[in-house]
């Protein structure tokens, strides 16, 4: 069975990597629609391309791994990748909802 940390890394890759990745791309390619963060919008010199995005993305997660590993006491860790986990369904949800109010 998986352990815990193994399910939180997994869910927060799902919602935070691939959720708001995928509705993103989605999003900016649509008319009107722009990236609503704008360290992204700085980082990426306007609205993120999917390239450009998929690399700032994988750079987020990586550094949240990174502090995943310096947290102490190890029980503690886990509220790295649950925050992240919850932060993906609300900027996910945020990206579905601007999405569906723009068709």
């Amino acid at each position: 069975m998986a352990s815990l940390d193994t399910m939180l890394w997994g869910a927060a890759v799902l919602t935070y990597g691939v959720g708001d990745y995928l509705t993103t791309v989605v999003g900016v390619k649509m008319a009107g629609i722009q990236e609503g963060n704008p360290i992204v919008r700085l980082l990426s010199g306007g609205d993120p391309g999917p390239a450009s995005f998929a690399v700032l993305k994988l750079i987020s997660v990586g550094l949240f791994f990174a502090v995943y590993w310096l947290v102490k006491p190890a029980f503690a860790r886990v509220a790295v990748p649950l925050a992240l986990t919850l932060l993906g369904i609300v900027v996910t949800g945020k990206n579905l909802h601007v999405i569906r109010h723009r068709l």
